[in-house]
């Protein structure tokens, strides 16, 4: 396994914009791998000693027998702040939310896994009553479990926003506001596309809309439960949001309570209810990935500088701490991109 931060193939640290960068930035890297797991693309900003601002996508090609990484190449998207990206079903087109931008912005990818310049944009407007919701400030892209709709959230001006791609370029389909001062993060679908979660960073709830796949159209809002442990009486600050594998549980992360809360999906309708909220072994849980088998699930304690391992009651859904962790400085960003 490569050093953390440098991949094979390459002198440059994987995690690292062009030269003059400092490690400091404001948006750390978010890594997607491929459908064909055969690439990974992350997507970042750092300050730069000149201009402020730097962000770029990086792509890597996964050595399929070890699966470390071989830089392949960069494109910069110049002052801007990556805070998420999708790649699409196919494996031809990155997307990524600009949180400072305030747009979408696709990047075609080629047979060799080398990202292209940039071929469309789509820009978000507006603002939010919270002090962060100055101006839009995308934060998640998500494709439907259909692969024919990409779904957005943007933090900045409380809303979610149907896209499809097309040619490369972005066209809307449809929108739904969420409550003032939601600040939508992150989101994700049930395994069935009816149902629709919202992770709120700045509000720390989880709002469930109803959803058509057919037409790409967000409905109405079927519920909205918190991600704190009742009582909880801190800041608010959601953060990840995931469904496991079995479709039966979804699982929320809050910076401010320090935990990881389960819940329950109820089949025919797609809302939650809470089966248990973790906070042994959690520290400024950014975020989290489930293993596909469904049994290990992994928390990045950015705080506490390891990621620690849980077991998933497969009948429950709740979490126990196996004691596990692996030491890494910092860490915010995982993906799991399994070779079998």
């Amino acid at each position: 396994m490569a050093e953390p931060g440098q991949s094979r193939g390459t002198s440059q640290p994987a995690g690292c914009a062009p030269s003059g960068c400092r490690p400091s930035g404001n948006r750390p890297p978010r890594p997607r791998c491929a459908p064909s797991r055969r690439f990974l693309y992350a997507c970042y900003s750092l300050e730069d000693g000149e201009t402020g601002r730097v962000g770029a996508v990086d792509a890597f090609a996964i050595d399929p027998g070890t699966g470390t990484l071989d830089f392949l190449n960069r494109v910069s998207l110049h002052d801007s702040g990556c805070a998420h990206l999708a790649i699409a079903p196919d494996g031809r087109h990155v997307v990524v939310a600009n949180y400072y931008g305030g747009a979408y912005v696709v990047l075609p990818v080629g047979e060799d896994g080398r990202l292209g310049p940039v071929s469309g944009t789509l820009q978000n407007t507006g603002s939010g009553p919270h002090p962060r919701q100055d101006s839009a400030h995308p934060h998640a892209v998500v494709f439907d479990p259909g692969g024919r709709f990409l779904t957005t959230a943007d933090l900045g001006i409380d809303q979610v926003r149907i896209l499809r791609l097309t040619d490369g370029r972005l066209e809307p389909v449809s929108r739904a506001p969420l409550p003032p001062g939601t600040g939508p993060r992150h989101l994700a679908f049930t395994d069935d596309a009816s149902t629709l979660h919202v992770i709120g960073e700045l509000d720390a709830t989880i709002t469930v809309f109803a959803y058509d796949a057919t037409t790409g159209t967000v409905q109405e809002i079927l519920q909205i439960v918190a991600t704190a442990p009742p009582g909880y009486p801190g800041p608010p600050s959601g953060a990840e949001i995931a469904v496991h594998p079995s479709g039966d549980f979804r699982y929320a992360s809050n910076r401010g309570s320090q935990t990881i809360t389960g819940y329950r999906i109820d089949r025919p309708t797609g809302t939650l209810s809470a089966v248990g909220h973790t906070g042994q072994g959690v520290s400024g849980p950014t975020n989290f990935v489930i293993d596909p088998g469904g049994r290990p699930l992994y928390v990045n304690n950015s705080t506490a500088d390891n990621i620690a391992q849980f077991a998933v009651d497969p009948e429950t859904g709740e979490l126990e701490p196996t004691g596990r962790t692996t030491s890494v400085p910092v860490p915010l960003m995982m993906a799991l991109c399994s070779q079998d």
